[in-house]
């Protein structure tokens, strides 16, 4: 009877134990995500840094410990050039739904005279960020700068946004009088949203992409 009394207590222990492990687990945000307010809903996103003669307001501040912790180190390498632990100031501009099951994060990086703003992709099923895509940043030196900006709209009419990458390059340069020239090349990059990210998509017309989808110069 002894025996008979362990074994259905041991049967009882096991049948709670596989009860509680089939239990579905509550996935977190990742902290970076509450930083961010959400955008009102539109169907054309125009990102591009605000002029000097515009009154900026940054979004709310994120640590740098969250948001250095919180990106891979690969996304993080590609920009070092403005985004340095200890050196940049961080802020939130805003969330929007990007795709369905994706949310697109707008976050803003200060670091001494440079600006830049990074497209983050949040993957709400996975609960995880997915890439990130430098929109919109203005850096340089004396001996040339290069002005970034984006659109995201719906391209190829398959009713999903996509981005439009433009840049600005300018630099200076003596003629042949010794004089400093000014020289400016202007440039487009497609990128289409498939399965779930962009994928850079060749351009059969750059200077018809220029033309459509402007950025402000500021030079």
């Amino acid at each position: 009877m002894k025996n008979k009394t362990l074994f259905f207590a041991a049967l009882l222990l096991v049948f709670s134990a596989c009860k509680h492990s089939s239990q579905p687990t509550t996935a977190v945000e990742p902290p970076l995500l509450g930083y961010f307010k959400t955008m009102p809903a539109t169907d054309t996103l125009h990102l591009e840094l605000p002029t000097d003669e515009e009154t900026e307001i940054p979004g709310d501040t994120i640590p740098n410990a969250v948001f250095f912790s919180s990106l891979d180190t690969a996304w993080l390498h590609d920009i070092e050039h403005v985004a340095t632990p200890g050196e940049a100031v961080i802020y939130s501009r805003g969330r929007f739904q990007l795709a369905k099951g994706y949310e697109g994060c707008i976050v803003e990086v200060h670091q001494h005279w440079f600006k830049h703003w990074s497209l983050l992709v949040y993957d709400q099923q996975r609960h995880t960020f997915t890439d990130r895509r430098t929109v919109a940043e203005w850096y340089g030196g004396e001996g040339g700068q290069i002005l970034t900006g984006s659109w995201l709209f719906d391209y190829d009419g398959d009713g999903k946004r996509d981005l439009v990458l433009r840049e600005i390059e300018h630099w200076t340069k003596p003629n042949d009088a010794g004089e400093p020239l000014e020289t400016f090349v202007e440039r487009a990059g497609l990128l289409l949203w498939k399965d779930g990210g962009f994928v850079p998509s060749p351009l059969a017309d750059t200077v018809a992409l220029v033309k459509r989808c402007p950025i402000r110069s500021v030079w």
